[in-house]
């Protein structure tokens, strides 16, 4: 059965819509997969289509509005964004690279509310993602571990002091060179075990 043609003007509804429902699912707090975050970061760099991934560097060079010969000068520029390995080419990533090195290439009209839309979502996106990273206790706080780092060196420092101090002095008088770093590595082992163990 032949599928009806449908306008441009149509299929631009049609994705505006289909866009609508990934603001909602992001509202929903439900994760977006990553296909639906690249057409986000697409809006976001301020394009118009919703194309996530162009197919070939021609393609890539016709979104951002430039030559195929300034695609192959900005590949070789450092952080310049790579092809998947299926050949693909992240659209977002490299309007993204354009825009923050502040090359030529096709800019979001002024006052593009679209895009400024699509980043608000990217941000809302990123917020959720952190809050279920650190709630699975992927990240800690920089003052939890800058207690804990404390802690730890301060029981480092009172074990080193107590074992090269007060225990050594005695053991290591009257032993020879071999001796004496014989029993510094016991020392030095029986230490970070003790670390190790609390």
């Amino acid at each position: 059965m032949d599928q009806p043609e449908i306008s441009p003007e149509q299929a631009a509804q049609v994705l505006n819509a289909d866009f609508g429902n990934l603001i909602k699912k992001v509202a929903g707090g439900k994760p977006l997969t990553v296909a639906e975050r690249a057409r986000i970061e697409s809006r976001a760099a301020g394009s118009q289509d919703s194309m996530a991934y162009a197919k070939t560097a021609v393609e890539l060079a016709s979104l951002l509005g430039v030559t195929r010969r300034t695609i192959t000068a900005w590949q070789k520029l450092d952080g310049s964004p790579k092809p998947l390995s299926n050949g693909m080419w992240p659209v977002a990533d490299w309007r993204e690279f354009v825009r923050v090195r502040g090359l030529k290439g096709t800019k979001p009209a002024p006052g593009n509310e679209e895009a400024l839309k699509a980043r608000k979502l990217l941000a809302e996106v990123e917020e959720r993602e952190l809050r279920i990273a650190i709630k699975k206790g992927e990240f800690v706080r920089i003052d939890q571990v800058r207690t804990e780092w404390i802690g730890l060196v301060a029981q480092a420092t009172a074990i080193l002091r107590a074992k090269f101090e007060n225990e050594l002095p005695a053991i290591l008088s009257g032993l020879d060179a071999t001796g004496i770093q014989a029993e510094c590595r016991k020392a030095i082992d029986e230490v970070l075990r003790a670390l190790h163990e609390s």
